[in-house]
């Protein structure tokens, strides 16, 4: 439960299924993506044209960087969010502008909007962001989108979580040329063994990312494995729903124990622990009775926090009872301590 992957095993007849999908033939020839292109396109609703595949939402951010970046560009993005933002403009020699959540873990568009000048080159928003969950309405993105259009940048919205939310940008994509969107199938999909992502834009910037992608951008498993998922989006479709509903029980009931819980659109909770009780802590406890969970930083404003990634509600309420185990003498001897003289 620690890093952000479907937790819960596809059932055994699946499995059978997948490993059909694995012919001899498959592994000894290259791949060829068009039919996978095709499928994907029809089950998005965008022409085959608009759409570039993957290793990954990884890849798609490599080409993009390559496509639009040049050294001393600068480029601005929501910290803390993916981890490799930064890391991409150290490799492009690109000028890092982030924008960080404030310690009421809010982050205001304005923030974003004023960081955005004539030297920027793209924004990188992940919509829902995490560890600290942000999530831009139509209304945000058509501000964002303008402000790009003023300043001469791309805007590149990472919906790596979209399938656990109810919001994305990939409506706008008709009237705003100057908008990538990148999707994955490593989160609801489960596939992020297979590293298979793909971005979503105009014809012109896809043509123009295109020059950057590898000689074959996904490999022959990865497109079979995903093309039987779209056939059966009906499994996508449900894991979803058992996540949402374990997301509103373990939010709802570490928040009974009077620990603040945050988590309304992705696959994972963000729980903040006061000052006096270590979430390392509580980590290595919840460690020793099996459950791993991240520790998504160690600054501010993450100095105290655990993020625990969802399933099942079965499996939430497994790793409450543990939680609620560990938690409760904590709280108990914060309470001591807040009453001592």
């Amino acid at each position: 439960m620690d890093r952000n992957e479907r937790i819960v095993d596809f059932p055994p007849h699946v499995m059978e299924e997948i490993r059909r999908l694995i012919a001899p033939f498959s592994l000894r020839a290259y791949p060829e993506p068009e039919a996978f292109y095709e499928r994907l396109a029809h089950w998005l609703g965008v022409p085959r044209e608009a759409l570039l595949l993957s290793a990954g939402a990884d890849g798609a951010f490599r080409m993009i960087f390559e496509a639009f970046v040049k050294p001393g560009d600068e480029v601005v993005h929501a910290v803390p969010s993916y981890g490799m933002f930064p890391v991409y403009c150290d490799l492009a020699k690109a000028v890092s502008r982030p924008v960080a959540f404030g310690e009421d873990l809010s982050l205001p568009l304005e923030k974003i909007l004023d960081a955005i000048t004539p030297k920027t080159k793209l924004v990188l928003l992940a919509n829902p962001n995490q560890p600290i969950e942000r999530v831009y309405d139509e209304a945000e993105c058509r501000q964002l989108l303008a402000q790009c259009k003023r300043r001469g940048a791309i805007l590149v919205m990472d919906e790596a979580y979209h399938h656990f939310c109810d919001l994305t940008a990939m409506p706008l994509l008709k009237e705003y040329g100057n908008l990538v969107v990148v999707r994955t199938f490593s989160k609801a999909f489960g596939m992020a063994g297979l590293r298979l992502g793909f971005l979503v834009s105009s014809k012109e910037n896809v043509r123009r990312v295109e020059q950057f992608r590898p000689v074959y951008e996904a490999h022959s498993a990865a497109l079979a494995v995903g093309g039987y998922l779209l056939k059966n989006d009906h499994l996508m479709r449900e894991y979803v729903i058992q996540v949402k509903e374990a997301r509103q029980f373990l939010r709802e009931a570490i928040r009974g124990l009077q620990i603040p819980a945050y988590g309304e659109q992705g696959n994972s909770i963000l729980v903040a622990f006061p000052r006096e009780i270590p979430a390392a802590e509580a980590a290595a406890g919840l460690k020793k009775k099996g459950f791993l969970v991240s520790i998504p930083s160690t600054k501010p404003p993450l100095t105290n926090h655990l993020r625990i990634t969802l399933g099942t509600l079965e499996q939430a309420q497994r790793f409450f009872a543990v939680f609620e185990e560990i938690a409760r003498p904590a709280i108990a001897r914060n309470e001591v301590t807040k009453q001592s003289p």
